[in-house]
């Protein structure tokens, strides 16, 4: 159950950054701290779910309780639309998914 905390978090912000790329410049440094924000808890959330602390549901509600918060900070910047956050975010959340599937 080895799973690195460092390769998700640039893989998050390499998501987000795919899809937020024209307006990359305007957001960039916010990005990087909303996402700076929440490594810790998501890294709690990833290590409690991993030991079977937390069902997958309960593990899948916080993240979509994460994934919320995320989209209102992204959307309050008033420089990406709406369906561009959502889908930015969701790339994101899904690189978290992905390494722990790997990692179970």
């Amino acid at each position: 159950m080895n799973v690195d905390f460092n390769t998700i978090a640039t893989d998050m912000l390499a998501a987000m950054k795919s899809v937020l790329s024209n307006n990359w410049p305007k957001v960039e440094f916010t990005v990087k701290q909303f996402l700076k924000g929440k490594e810790t808890r998501l890294k709690m959330l990833s290590e409690y779910y991993l030991k079977r602390e937390i069902t997958e549901q309960e593990f899948k509600s916080y993240l979509e309780d994460e994934k919320k918060i995320l989209e209102a900070e992204i959307d309050a910047l008033k420089v990406v639309s709406k369906a561009l956050t959502q889908q930015a975010v969701n790339l994101a959340i899904d690189v978290i998914l992905k390494a722990l599937k790997i990692a179970i």
